[in-house]
């Protein structure tokens, strides 16, 4: 068994000029967070502090008397969503975890409220003074881990034609050649140099349009208007650039 490299760039393609460098390396790119929007609301995330459990109670008077809070969302009085979807039973979600939706904690970070502000620095601040009491559980790092839980898979995916009976594995892989066990992990890291994940919306009329540092817009545009019970048609996604998104 031979594997012979490839000649240098031979598999990369031709070059082709990067003609928006310039206005992100000298900092005269617009991106979603800069659009200038007219006399907007700033929110701030409180996340988990805590990889599971449950949340008791959030004091949040220290934070609600930051001069300029408008509202303090968590589960106890945030709109419902509606269900959408994942992706691969041919809707658009990424996950069936939907924040704001109960007191339990399914991951580290978790969203657990949103402060909306009359500024961005009135938000942070407000944000940092909201109390939460926990009750933690273990965390259940690896499949094998005490408490993780697991569900059967509801059947081969549709938008798949494959046939999983197809062939023999187990035969194929005793008689190989060459075997190889080995277990990859993956660090926790985004390269997001450039510019952060945030969001600008802003409602004109019945229409939402949407900045963001998306890389999946159709998805958004139509899994948003899913969640939030209105036409698609009513929705728009720009992403000016993708800097790091």
């Amino acid at each position: 068994m031979t594997a012979a490299a490839p000649e240098p760039k031979a598999n990369m393609g031709h070059p082709v000029p990067r003609y928006d460098a310039t206005a992100k390396v000298t900092g005269r790119a617009t991106y979603g967070s800069d659009m200038p929007l007219d006399n907007p609301a700033y929110a701030f995330l409180v996340t988990s502090a805590i990889a599971k459990g449950r949340i008791n109670s959030f004091d949040l008077d220290d934070a609600r008397r930051v001069r300029g809070v408008i509202d303090i969302v968590t589960h106890e009085n945030a709109p419902k969503l509606k269900e959408s979807k994942l992706f691969s039973n041919g809707g658009y979600a990424g996950t069936t975890i939907q924040p704001l939706r109960s007191a339990d904690i399914a991951h580290d970070g978790e969203i657990i409220a949103v402060v909306l502000a009359e500024s961005y620095e009135a938000a942070r601040e407000a944000a940092n003074r909201v109390k939460v009491s926990y009750t933690a559980t273990v965390p259940s790092a690896t499949f094998g881990s005490p408490g993780t839980t697991t569900a059967a898979a509801k059947g081969q995916n549709s938008q798949f034609k494959e046939d999983p009976k197809v062939g023999d594995f187990a035969k194929a892989f005793d008689a190989a050649e060459v075997k190889i066990t080995a277990s990859y992990d993956t660090p926790t890291q985004h390269h997001n140099p450039m510019e952060l994940f945030t969001t600008s919306c802003a409602w004109m009329g019945d229409n939402l349009v949407i900045y963001e540092p998306s890389q999946y817009v159709y998805g958004l545009k139509n899994g948003v208007a899913e969640q939030l019970g209105i036409d698609a048609n009513k929705v728009r996604v720009v992403n000016p650039y993708v800097g790091g998104g």
